[in-house]
């Protein structure tokens, strides 16, 4: 255990952050922080519950849930963003990068709500994957912005930039920029295209901030 909390100070003296499902740190390790905040949200580290506040860490494993009408954007050390809509839960359960070596991991686990990613730099990296699991099945992402949750009865997925494919029980779909695609139930995803200009217009609003108050 002192060995191993000792390599995982190195890694962050190196300005590493290496974090996998399958290791168990000591001490909590941070992978990002929260850029900007709506109305509640907490996360959950050990059974123990705190609100997450504008430049608050976002530890490895932390349960990020969003109450009624709330927001959440933070930032992970690569660069990547991620946003969510209200009564939404995501998790970082893979972490893997460093600014000097190749590859890299990211996995993402969104259960619940809507979300928007915006990759960062371990999607550059040769040999890395980048995975975000969701309700209906699992998107592949690369130079990607996406958004996905719960939308006209169904789940939606949309890229807005770069390419993703998401792989599900019954099937899997390529998608390119400003293609998306539903699944409804245990059916196969749609084909993927162009989004009617009102079912994107929802989609972003899901993880919009409200506008501050103007200046009198």
């Amino acid at each position: 255990m002192y060995l191993l909390s000792g390599i995982c100070r190195i890694f962050v003296a190196f300005a590493i952050c290496v974090c996998g499902t399958g290791v168990a740190f000591a001490e909590v390790t941070t992978v990002g922080s929260v850029d900007k905040v709506q109305a509640q949200v907490d996360a959950t580290q050990a059974g123990h519950k705190r609100a997450m506040l504008v430049g608050a860490d976002v530890y490895f494993k932390d349960i990020c849930h969003s109450g009624p009408d709330a927001r959440l954007q933070a930032t992970l050390k690569d660069g990547t963003q991620l946003t969510l809509g209200a009564n939404a839960t995501v998790v970082v359960d893979e972490f893997v990068y460093s600014f000097w070596q190749p590859g890299g991991a990211l996995s993402v686990r969104v259960t619940k709500g809507a979300f928007l990613f915006v990759g960062g730099r371990v999607e550059d990296k040769s040999g890395a994957k980048v995975d975000i699991h969701t309700p209906v099945g699992t998107i592949g992402v690369r130079g990607t912005t996406v958004w996905g949750g719960p939308i006209d009865n169904g789940y939606g997925v949309i890229v807005l930039s770069g390419q993703a494919t998401l792989t599900t029980k019954t099937g899997t779909v390529v998608l390119g920029q400003n293609q998306g695609t539903m699944v409804f139930g245990q059916a196969k995803p749609q084909s993927a295209r162009g989004w009617p200009a009102n079912r994107l217009k929802r989609a972003v609003a899901s993880i919009s901030f409200a506008s501050p108050p103007a200046a009198r």
